[in-house]
C-alpha cells in the first residue's frame, strides 16, 4: 500500500511500483465479490424481515478497495499504451468485473439525500441482480483525462456514520469507474473487455439513474451541502465519462464489428429517453442562480460547466461519425442536443465569454450570472501566451457551442437568428485577434456588430492549439445560417453580416492561424470552407445580371484577393502552411466552378491579377518548383478552360458577367496556354522516354484544353493564307463567325503568338505520337485530327518546313519569330516589338508531323465512325506532306468556343500590367494588382518587377534589340524609371 502512495522520482520508478502494485490489486479485486454481496444484500433487504442499510463498516471496505483501484489507475492517465493495458486487466476477472458493475448499479440508485434509517434504496431491485441484468446502472464522462480528479474529495475522511460511508463510497465508485472508462477509451482499438463493460452500463438504466440524481439537485439546489455538491460533480463526470466511451468505441469500430456500431443507437436512445442531458444542463443553470453560490458552489459550478460542454462535443464526435448510416440516432442525438436546457447553459457561458473579451452586448443575461458563468470558461493561459493574455478560453466552450447548433432543428425566429449570427460572428473575431499577426490588427471590428473600442478587464484569448479547430467549429455555421438571408431585397443587417463573415474566413486563411493547423484541417478549409457555397450556382444555368449578394459579400470581405495571397504564398513555399489549403482547394472538382464566378462579378483588375498569378505557378510547374502539387494546378487550369464558357453559353445569359467572364478568360488563354504547352511536351517527352507501357493520362489532362482552344484561335488568325482544299472555305467562314475585330486586329499577332510561345507545330506533332497509345480516346484524338488541319491551312509552311529542319539537323524557328513581345504592355510601342524567346524551353525533340502517324490517326477515327470532313482533311494533308507540296487539309467549324474569341485579345491583355519579362516566376507582394513596376529608365515601354527580370529580360528575353535607349541595362540602378502600382 505505501508503495502505491509514493510518488516515484521517474518512469522506470513508476513502473517498477506498477508491477509490484499490480499483484496487490489483483488480490483486492478477488475480495469486491464478497464485499460487494455484503454491501447489496444488506441495501436490499426488506423492513419486515429486519434489513437495515449497508454497516459503515462494509462501505468503507469497499470504498478504500476501490480507492486503492484508482490510484492504481490513476497513475496511468496520459500514458496510452500502459493505460489501456492497465485498465484491461483490472477487467480480466469476470467475477470481479460483475460486482464492480454491481456497486456502482447500487450508488447511482441511493437518493442524493441517503436515508439514514432503514427505508429501501430506489434502485434495490436491480442492486442485487447480476451485472448485466435490467436495471442496474453505471456512469461514464467526457472528462477525457484526469478521470478521478475532485470525485473522491470525501475520500480523506473516514465518517463512521453510514450515510456518510455510502456518501464517500459513491464518490469513489463514480471517480474510480470515471478513470476506468477514461482508459479504455483513450486509445484504438478498445480492448475485448471493454465494449461488454460499456455495453453493460448502459443497459443498466445507469444514465436513467443520473437523470434522477440531477433532477433531485435541481429541485433543491439552493439547500444542497458542499458533499452533495460533490457528489453531483462526481456524477456529472461519471456521465461524460459513460458517454466518451460509448462514443469512441462506437467511432473506433469497423464496419464489420456491428454489436459495437449498436452502442451508438443504444447510446442515442437512452440520452434521449433519460434527458440526462437536459437535467444536468438544467442544474447547472439553477447553480449559476444562486446568490450567494452555495458552499463551495463556486468550484462545483465550473467543474459542471466543463463537463457539460465536453459531453456536449462527444455527442457531436458521435452524430458525425453516426452521420450518412444510422439516421434515426442521429436524428435522436440532435434532438439532445436541441433540448432548451442544454442549448441556453452553453449559450449563457458563450455570451459571458464574449462580453469579457470585446465588452459587447450580453443579449439581456443578468450581470450576476454572467460573472458566475466566467469561471466555467475560463482558464489562467499559463505559458502559452504572454503576460497580457491571463485568461484563455476553454476549448471545449467552442465544440459545446458547434454542437448545439448542429441540434439546430428548431427553426429560429428573425431575433434569433440575428443573435445567433451575432454571437458566431463575434466568436470568429475572437479566434482570429487569438491568432495575431497582421490580418488581426487589419479585423478591427465587426461592421455589423457594434463594440467597443477597447473592452475592460484582461484579454481573453483562444488556445493557440485549437484556433483551426475553432474556425472550423463556427464560420460553417455562420453561412450556414447567413446563406438563405442573403438574397435579393433582404434587411440590410444581413447584407453587413455577410461581408464580416467572409472577412473573418479570410483572415482565417492568414499563416498566423494556418501554422497551428492540422494537415487534415488544411485540407478542410481548402475544400469546404471557401468552396462550400458555389453549388448554389450550377453551370449551365445563366448568372444574374446583377452580382447576387453572396458574392457581393465574399467579394468586400476579399475573397479574391485572398485566394491569390494563398496561391503566390503556396508557390514561394512549397512546404508552407498555404500549400496545403491551395492543394486541397485546386484539387477539389468545383474549384473552377469559384474563379468563374470570382472572376465574373469581380473588380478587372483584381480579376486579371490572379489570372497572372496562376500563369507564374505554371511556370515554376514547368520548371519543377511545386512537383509536389502540379498535377492539380494543371488540372485545375484545365477545367477552368475547358469547362468555363458551361456559364457563358447558358440559355438567358446576362450580357455584363458574360462579357466580364470572356475578356478575363481571353486573358487566362494568353498567359495559361504557352505554359500548358511547355508541361504538355515536357510530360510527352517523358512518356515516350519510359515507352508505351505507361499509362499517358497525366500528358492528355494538360493537352486537353490545348486542343479544345486551339481550334479557336486558329480561326481568329483569319483562316490561314494559301489553302488549296475544299476545307478552306468552312475555316475561312468560321473564321469570320469568330468576329471581324480579333481576326483582323490580332489575327497576325495571334498566329506569332500560338507558333513561337504555345509552339503549336511541335506540341501537335508529339501529340500525333502520343495518340498511338491505345487509351486514348476518341474525343481527344478527334480534337487532334481538327487542330492540324486548322494548323496546315493557318500556316502551311511551318508545318511543310518541318520535316527539312528536323532533316538537317535543326530546330525549325517558327515564322521567324519566337514569342510575343512584351505580352503585359497594352500602348502601341510596347505591342510593336519584336517578340521574344521564353527561357523556360521545353525538351527538344523531332517537331516532324509524319503521314504514316497522320494515317494511323485516320484509322482510329473510322473505327469509331468519325466525322467525314475531318477524316478527309487529315487524309489530304498526309498526302501534301507526302508530296512535300502546299497547301493544309480541310477543318471543321472550329470547336465551341469561338464565340468567346469576339473580344480582342489586345483588349484582353490590357486588363493589368504585368512584369515584360515573360519568364517572371516573382510571387512576391500580396497580388499582381498591388505589385510595384519599375519603367526601363531608356525606352520606357518595358516594366519590370525586379532587378532580376529586367537583366534577364535585356539578356535572354530579347529586349536589348528592342530597347530603342541604349546596348545595355545600367547595373548600379540609375537609370532614369518611373515606377507603377498596379496596372494601367
Amino acid at each position: 500500500m505505501p508503495l502505491a502512495r509514493r510518488d516515484p522520482p521517474g518512469r522506470d520508478a513508476r513502473v517498477a511500483a506498477s508491477a509490484a502494485f499490480d499483484r496487490g490489486i489483483a488480490l483486492a479485486l478477488r475480495r469486491l465479490p464478497a464485499l460487494a454481496n455484503q454491501l447489496l444484500s444488506r441495501a436490499s433487504s426488506s423492513q419486515p424481515a429486519g434489513g437495515h442499510p449497508p454497516t459503515a463498516a462494509v462501505a468503507k471496505e469497499v470504498h478504500e478497495l476501490l480507492a486503492r483501484v484508482g490510484d492504481h489507475l490513476r497513475q496511468f492517465i496520459n500514458l496510452s499504451p500502459g493505460g489501456a493495458a492497465a485498465a484491461s486487466a483490472v477487467l480480466e476477472d469476470a467475477a470481479a468485473r460483475a460486482a464492480w458493475l454491481q456497486v456502482v448499479a447500487a450508488v447511482v440508485r441511493w437518493p442524493l439525500t441517503v436515508p439514514s434509517r432503514g427505508s429501501r434504496s430506489e434502485g434495490s431491485r436491480g442492486a442485487s441482480s447480476s451485472s448485466g441484468s435490467p436495471g442496474s446502472g453505471s456512469s461514464s464522462s467526457g472528462s477525457g483525462n484526469g478521470g478521478g480528479t475532485g470525485c473522491n474529495q470525501g475520500s480523506t475522511g473516514r465518517g463512521g456514520s453510514t450515510p456518510e460511508a455510502m456518501a464517500l463510497l459513491a464518490h469513489e465508485a463514480c471517480g474510480t469507474t470515471s478513470a476506468l472508462l477514461d482508459l479504455l477509451s483513450a486509445q484504438p482499438p478498445p480492448p475485448a473487455e471493454a465494449p461488454d463493460f460499456v455495453g453493460k452500463l448502459l443497459r443498466m438504466q445507469t444514465l436513467q439513474c443520473l437523470a434522477r440524481r440531477f433532477a433531485e439537485a435541481a429541485a433543491d439546489a439552493g439547500a444542497l451541502t458542499a458533499q452533495q455538491l460533490g457528489l453531483t460533480v462526481c456524477y456529472a463526470q461519471a456521465f461524460g465519462s459513460t458517454i466518451r466511451a460509448l462514443a469512441q468505441i462506437s467511432i473506433k469500430s469497423g464496419p464489420d464489428q456491428l454489436p459495437l456500431l449498436r452502442l451508438g443507437r443504444q447510446l442515442a436512445e437512452a440520452l434521449l429517453d433519460s434527458s440526462v442531458a437536459e437535467h444536468l444542463a438544467r442544474l447547472l443553470l439553477l447553480l449559476l442562480l444562486q446568490r450567494p453560490p452555495p458552499t463551495c458552489g463556486v468550484d462545483t459550478t465550473r467543474r459542471m460547466a466543463r463537463f457539460t460542454f465536453k459531453i456536449c462535443h462527444d455527442i457531436s464526435a458521435l452524430h458525425c461519425a453516426l452521420e450518412g448510416g444510422d439516421q434515426a440516432a442521429c436524428a435522436a442525438l440532435r434532438q439532445v442536443l436541441s433540448g432548451r436546457c442544454v442549448r441556453h447553459s452553453v449559450l449563457v457561458h458563450v455570451v459571458a465569454a464574449l462580453h469579457a473579451a470585446d465588452g459587447g452586448p450580453t443579449y439581456g443575461l443578468p450581470d450576476a450570472v454572467r460573472q458566475a458563468a466566467l469561471g466555467g470558461c475560463m482558464v489562467e493561459a499559463g505559458q502559452a501566451h504572454p503576460a497580457e493574455h491571463p485568461l484563455q478560453l476553454q476549448w471545449a466552450l467552442v465544440s459545446a457551442l458547434h454542437a448545439v447548433l448542429l441540434g439546430n432543428d428548431v427553426p429560429l425566429t428573425p431575433v434569433g437568428t440575428r443573435v445567433a449570427v451575432s454571437v458566431l460572428l463575434r466568436f470568429g473575431r475572437l479566434v482570429v485577434a487569438s491568432a495575431g499577426g497582421e490580418w488581426a490588427a487589419q479585423q478591427g471590428g465587426l461592421r455589423s456588430v457594434p463594440l467597443p473600442a477597447q473592452p475592460a478587464g484582461p484579454r481573453v484569448v483562444i488556445p493557440l492549439a485549437e484556433l483551426a479547430q475553432c474556425a472550423i467549429s463556427i464560420l460553417p455555421p455562420t453561412l450556414n445560417l447567413l446563406g438563405p438571408l442573403l438574397v435579393a431585397g433582404g434587411p440590410e443587417w444581413v447584407a453587413e453580416a455577410g461581408a464580416d463573415c467572409w472577412r473573418l474566413v479570410v483572415a482565417a486563411m492568414s499563416r498566423s492561424l494556418l501554422i497551428s493547423a492540422s494537415p487534415r484541417q488544411r485540407d478542410w478549409l481548402g475544400t469546404h470552407l471557401l468552396l462550400g457555397w458555389v453549388l448554389q450556382f450550377p453551370p449551365g444555368k445563366p448568372l444574374p445580371s446583377a452580382t447576387p449578394p453572396l458574392i457581393v459579400a465574399l467579394l468586400e470581405g476579399g475573397l479574391l484577393p485572398r485566394v491569390e495571397r494563398l496561391l503566390r504564398r503556396a508557390g514561394e513555399e512549397a512546404l508552407g502552411p498555404e500549400s496545403g489549403v491551395v492543394e486541397a482547394l485546386l484539387r477539389c472538382e468545383h474549384s473552377w466552378q469559384l474563379w468563374c464566378l470570382l472572376l465574373a462579378y469581380s473588380e478587372p483588375r483584381q480579376g486579371g491579377a490572379l489570372v497572372v498569378t496562376v500563369g507564374k505557378l505554371l511556370r515554376r510547374v514547368a520548371a519543377g518548383a511545386v512537383a509536389g502539387w502540379a498535377s492539380p494546378v494543371t488540372d485545375c487550369v484545365g477545367s477552368m478552360l475547358t469547362r468555363a464558357l458551361e456559364f457563358t453559353e447558358a440559355p438567358g445569359q446576362a450580357q455584363a458577367p458574360r462579357e466580364q467572364l470572356v475578356r478575363i478568360l481571353m486573358c487566362a488563354v494568353c498567359e495559361w496556354l504557352p505554359e500548358l504547352s511547355r508541361i504538355a511536351l515536357q510530360l510527352m517527352a517523358a512518356q515516350a522516354a519510359r515507352g508505351s507501357a505507361d499509362e499517358p493520362g497525366r500528358a492528355c489532362s494538360v493537352l486537353s484544353p490545348l486542343l479544345i482552344w486551339l481550334p479557336t484561335l486558329l480561326l481568329c488568325c483569319g483562316g490561314g493564307s494559301g489553302g488549296a482544299t475544299a476545307g478552306t472555305t468552312t475555316a475561312g467562314g468560321a473564321g469570320a463567325a469568330a468576329g471581324p475585330s480579333a481576326a483582323c486586329d490580332s489575327g497576325g499577332w495571334l498566329l506569332q503568338e500560338l507558333l513561337g510561345e504555345v509552339r503549336v507545330v511541335p506540341l501537335l506533332g508529339a501529340a500525333l505520337r502520343l495518340a498511338q497509345h491505345s487509351t486514348i480516346s476518341y474525343p481527344m484524338r478527334l480534337a487532334l485530327a481538327e487542330t492540324c488541319c486548322l494548323v496546315a491551312l493557318s500556316c502551311p509552311d511551318e508545318v511543310r518546313r518541318v520535316p527539312r529542319a528536323n532533316a538537317a539537323g535543326a530546330e525549325p524557328q517558327a515564322g521567324g519569330h519566337c514569342s510575343s513581345s512584351d505580352s503585359s504592355t497594352a500602348d502601341g510601342a510596347a505591342a510593336a516589338a519584336p517578340l521574344q524567346p521564353n527561357p523556360l524551353q521545353p525538351p527538344r525533340f523531332s517537331s516532324a508531323w509524319p503521314p504514316t502517324l497522320l494515317r494511323a490517326l485516320v484509322r482510329h477515327l473510322q473505327k469509331k465512325g468519325g466525322e467525314e470532313q475531318v477524316v478527309d482533311g487529315v487524309l489530304a494533308l498526309a498526302e501534301l506532306l507526302e508530296a512535300g507540296g502546299e497547301g493544309g487539309g480541310g477543318s471543321s467549324s472550329g470547336g465551341r468556343n469561338a464565340e468567346a474569341s469576339r473580344v480582342a485579345f489586345a483588349e484582353a491583355r490590357a486588363l493589368l500590367r504585368t512584369c515584360s519579362y515573360r519568364g517572371c516566376t516573382c510571387l512576391a507582394g500580396d497580388s499582381e494588382a498591388g505589385a510595384r513596376l519599375q519603367a526601363c529608365g531608356r525606352c520606357g515601354a518595358a516594366w519590370y518587377c525586379c532587378r532580376a527580370c529586367q537583366l534577364s529580360h535585356w539578356h535572354e528575353g530579347g529586349h536589348r534589340e528592342a530597347c530603342a535607349g541604349g546596348c545595355r541595362p545600367r547595373s548600379d540602378g540609375a537609370e532614369p524609371s518611373r515606377v507603377q502600382e498596379g496596372g494601367l
